[in-house]
């Protein structure tokens, strides 16, 4: 796929390589330790499921925000590129990054409701946060490709096996921990 930049876009660009941010998509690697390492971690829980209270601690951040609390020596370009990142590229990535808030936090959600550091984990339990993670982690790759410019390689995100308006009862929930 051939971009077309506009002049602002441009003038930018020859910055952005030396800064480690794609001059392509405009956008940072940098910013996918947001989610590696919430996504660790909630790989750890079906083993050691008191590991949950350190994980409810992690919150949505945005782009900026992210950038705006690291210690990324080149934060304000980051910042600055973003907002001029071609939307061939930001919006599937801004897409993709609300799909997996809100996998992360529905499953975190779930493990505190079901109190699962003093019930523990059936094995469907288990099952089921372990295809959460992978779930998570096929849109890790995404949005690695985009960050990397490379759209036609991007596979569509994965959804979740149901619209959140048909998001399991508490009582399904619950079962799976018993």
């Amino acid at each position: 796929m051939i971009v077309e930049y506009t002049a602002e876009q441009q003038k930018i660009q020859p910055q952005l390589a030396a800064a480690n941010i794609n001059p392509d998509s405009f956008l940072a690697t940098d910013y996918l330790n947001h989610f590696n390492e919430i996504v660790m971690l909630m790989e750890m829980i079906p083993d050691m499921p008191e590991l949950i209270e350190e994980a409810i601690e992690w919150a949505p951040k945005t782009y900026d925000q992210h950038f705006e609390e690291s210690g990324f020596q080149a934060k304000d370009l980051a910042i600055e590129a973003y907002k001029l990142a071609p939307p061939v590229f930001k919006t599937p990535f801004e897409k993709t990054c609300d799909e997996m808030q809100g996998i992360i936090q529905s499953t975190l959600n779930g493990l505190v409701a079901v109190n699962v550091v003093e019930r523990g984990m059936s094995p469907a339990a288990q099952q089921l946060i372990r295809g959460r993670i992978e779930n998570l982690q096929s849109h890790l790759m995404i949005l690695n490709q985009l960050i990397h410019g490379k759209i036609e390689d991007a596979p569509p995100a994965p959804q979740d096996e149901a619209p959140q308006e048909e998001v399991q009862s508490q009582e399904d929930i619950d079962k799976l921990f018993d």
